[in-house]
């Protein structure tokens, strides 16, 4: 079984990897990567939401219901308020209230449950922690990110969006210290 969580994991980090490639490339050409960006959201979330759904069996129901709900959000949004070539708040600002819901959720199962005998060497903790902390800080900015992208000047953006990348970073250094206790098995 966590043998598929991490493979889960991988194909969370390939994703963001390309994406991040395909993003880069259609800037460097003077093309919006919005429509790149809102789809990576949806299918970081599902990738996501796949991982707790192993991470917690009680409530995997749940989760894959919250997935499909996210998808109907992303079709309605895309087709009825905002283009999928704009910012996407609703959909992104959604996800991100359900991956904090995800995260809470499993502190409790890690609090109850008890996986390791030290907590913070456990992998999950880690990753979790991750989680609950992209999507805590980002929040407001992702449920203000049309405000910020129509209203604000170019170097404004910059500043702020800024506080999302270093978000990003220390997510990512999180992800890290959770792999770094992954026992290889011989």
């Amino acid at each position: 079984m966590k043998l598929r969580q991490y493979q889960l994991l991988g194909v969370l980090f390939l994703t963001s990897a390309i994406a991040d490639m395909v993003g880069y490339i259609l800037i460097k050409n003077s093309i919006s990567n919005h429509a790149v960006n809102n789809i990576y959201y949806l299918v970081s979330f599902t990738v996501l939401s796949l991982l707790y759904s192993r991470l917690l069996p009680d409530v995997r129901q749940a989760i894959y219901s919250f997935v499909g709900v996210a998808c109907c959000v992303f079709i309605w949004d895309t087709f009825c308020i905002q283009s999928i070539t704009g910012v996407q708040s609703y959909v992104i600002t959604f996800c991100a209230v359900l991956s904090i819901g995800y995260a809470i959720i499993y502190y409790d199962h890690l609090l109850n449950k008890r996986p390791a005998l030290y907590i913070m060497h456990y992998p999950f903790f880690w990753i979790n922690s991750a989680v609950m902390y992209y999507f805590g800080l980002n929040l407001f900015l992702f449920a203000f990110s049309n405000y910020i992208f129509e209203n604000l000047k170019d170097e404004e953006i910059i500043a702020v969006w800024s506080f999302h990348n270093v978000n990003n970073i220390v997510k990512n250094i999180l992800f890290a210290t959770g792999l770094s206790f992954i026992e290889s098995k011989r």
